[in-house]
């Protein structure tokens, strides 16, 4: 294959794919995830010192429910090995969240 035709067939496949757009997207997702574990840590940390009720289940089901979504779907996009542990390590954080609760709702703590 020749010089011109690879760059052909690239601009083929890479057209209307703004590359700036999508590593700006990488990076925004990559901070709010981060932000979204700090405020699941200070809200944790503030129903504790406010109540006697300890650490808050359900902000952290929501917060690992997204990041176990994350890296599935980076899995299933890329394959990486990595990704399949980190996403059902997260589901099983989300899991054990979603049952503390459960167990905090119907009132069985």
């Amino acid at each position: 294959m020749e010089k011109d035709e690879i760059l052909k067939k690239s601009r083929e496949e890479n057209k209307n794919r703004d590359f700036v757009e999508a590593e700006v997207l990488n990076r925004a997702n990559a901070i709010a995830l981060a932000v979204g574990v700090m405020v699941c840590g200070v809200v944790s940390i503030l129903r504790g010192l406010l109540t006697e009720k300890g650490t808050e289940p359900a902000v952290w089901t929501v917060m690992f429910g997204m990041m176990s979504a994350g890296m599935l779907v980076k899995f299933v996009k890329l394959r990486r090995r990595h990704e399949l542990l980190l996403g059902l390590l997260y589901l099983g954080f989300c899991v054990f969240f979603f049952a503390l609760y459960l167990r905090d709702l119907l009132g069985m703590a």
